[in-house]
């Protein structure tokens, strides 16, 4: 599926499957091996995984955006 419909989807609440291995960032829509995730918020008990350091700190800065709060 394309990154950013990815994305969107994820935005407005549709859980999306990862590869096995794989992770998705939430603020990019970028997937990336699970190996390189160097990044990692927590939000009402759920992992989030992102592929830089500039997406983490977008997320955390935003949280109803990326994660629904």
């Amino acid at each position: 599926m394309h990154k950013k419909l990815k994305s969107i989807l994820k935005k407005v609440g549709f859980h999306i499957e990862a590869e096995p291995g794989v992770l998705f960032d939430v603020v990019c829509g970028m997937e990336f091996p699970a190996s390189n995730a160097k990044y990692k918020s927590v939000h009402k008990g759920d992992a989030y995984y992102f592929c830089s350091e500039s997406c983490k700190k977008h997320f955390d800065s935003d949280l109803e955006k990326y994660a629904g709060s």
